[in-house]
């Protein structure tokens, strides 16, 4: 195994690839009496079209990931979900653009619960009748998402900004594109986006590494599972051409998502969660709520507490959005446009409060460290070859021109896009 040690936050991971691929990540924590573990797979509602072994291209309805995520905890003669509660453990599972996750938190039985979570995902079963069962039930969560104004406006913002893009599609897909879902599409998507060398296994908490590593090792010694070739094809995205978009809907006040769609350059691994840790900083420093901006806009009731801004990195797309309720949406538009194109000015001379941010940040990076949930929920930072820890050591190297850097990247000659929902 490979030990990676932390010194200054007095922790330590321990990593192993088996002989059939799968990756295991161990993070011990023998003062904590609850145990995590999370099998993921690289496969989201992203992925839309691959091949197997060089064969022709399969496409990928959308809502697909999220589908057979769901489809997988119900095998021909038991129900995963039910055994986790017999054996006195909690599962979940969560699908998003880049991942699909499934797991287990548990203070008995840990062995017997991990041998399963292996077993449930590694085995899979699905039927035309099963197939039709799901889709009515999922159908009806799709309706949900709908009728949800706050949903509504975070896809209208990606559909302006990303235009007829898999980052435009509702994860659960629609009530169409999973009606296209069929046994075989989902046996194909399982043998090459599930097979071993394609998951990741996560564990934290309270275990023991050789003898769980042991377990591992003989659970996948026991399965003849194909090594397949597998290849994602990516999607050409479209040049965005709305500068606004508005919806009418049965709300209260207007909700509005701004939103500015970056170039892809390609900030992957450690890069990527670095880029994401420094346009926290530089939001809370242009946006937060102890700026001179944000109190004159609450003050004149503009914005309000629910008012937040975001940057997010998923695969080839990189935007900043920012959401508010509000009347006053002209005049909320006028006033991020106005601090976008003065950001040199509004950010000099400000190392101090830069430092503030960076403390306080730090602080709750290092008190999510008592969490074993925040750090085995993270799995994505697993598939990118770090974690929390990482994390809170590049945090703690960011200097002061890191920021006015990346302001520069994302600032210059902006184009704000923008969707409404009102009456």
């Amino acid at each position: 195994m490979k030990e990676q040690h932390y010194q200054q936050l007095q922790e330590h991971v321990l990593t192993e690839t088996l002989d059939n691929g799968l990756k295991v990540v161990m993070i011990p924590k023998e003062n904590y009496h609850k145990t995590f573990a999370v099998l993921t797979t690289p496969f989201g509602s992203l992925d839309r079209h691959f091949k197997i072994n060089n064969s022709e291209v399969i496409d990928i309805p959308s809502g697909t990931a999220h589908f057979l995520e769901h489809k997988l905890f119900e095998k021909e003669s038991e129900d995963a979900f039910k055994r986790f509660g017999e054996l006195g453990a909690d599962a979940n599972a969560f699908t998003t653009a880049y991942q699909t996750s499934y797991l287990f938190s548990t203070t008995d039985n840990f062995e017997l619960s991990l041998v399963h979570l292996l077993d449930f995902v590694q085995t899979p079963y699905f039927s035309l009748q099963t197939i039709a069962k799901e889709q009515g039930i999922i159908g009806q969560e799709i309706q949900m998402y709908e009728d949800d104004p706050n949903w509504i406006v975070y896809m209208g913002l990606l559909q302006i900004l990303y235009p007829k893009s898999p980052l435009a599609d509702d994860i659960a897909g629609t009530q169409k594109t999973i009606s296209k879902i069929t046994p075989q599409l989902l046996y194909n998507i399982h043998k090459a986006f599930y097979q071993p060398k394609q998951l990741t296994l996560q564990i934290v908490g309270h275990f023991e590494p050789k003898k769980v590593l042991a377990l591992i090792c003989d659970n996948q010694a026991q399965k003849s599972i194909e090594d397949i070739q597998v290849d994602s094809i990516a999607d050409q995205l479209e040049i965005p051409t709305k500068v606004t978009e508005i919806k009418h809907f049965n709300v209260v006040r207007p909700k509005i998502a701004l939103g500015i769609r970056l170039e892809n350059t390609n900030l992957k691994s450690m890069d990527g969660t670095k880029a994401g840790l420094i346009a926290d900083i530089l939001a809370d420093m242009m946006f937060g709520e102890q700026t001179d901006w944000y109190q004159n806009l609450y003050n004149k009731g503009i914005i309000d507490t629910e008012f937040e801004t975001s940057f997010d990195i998923i695969r080839d797309y990189q935007f900043v959005s920012f959401f508010s309720e509000t009347t006053e949406y002209e005049a909320l538009t006028a006033a991020i446009q106005n601090q976008i194109e003065n950001y040199k000015a509004i950010l000099s001379g400000q190392e101090s409060m830069f430092e503030s941010l960076k403390r306080a940040t730090l602080g709750e990076g290092i008190q999510r460290l008592n969490s074993l949930e925040s750090i085995a929920l993270r799995g994505d930072d697993v598939l990118f070859n770090h974690n929390l820890f990482d994390k809170i050591m590049l945090l703690q190297a960011l200097i002061y021109t890191d920021i006015l850097d990346f302001a520069n990247k994302i600032y210059q000659n902006v184009t704000l896009q923008r969707f409404i929902l009102k009456k």
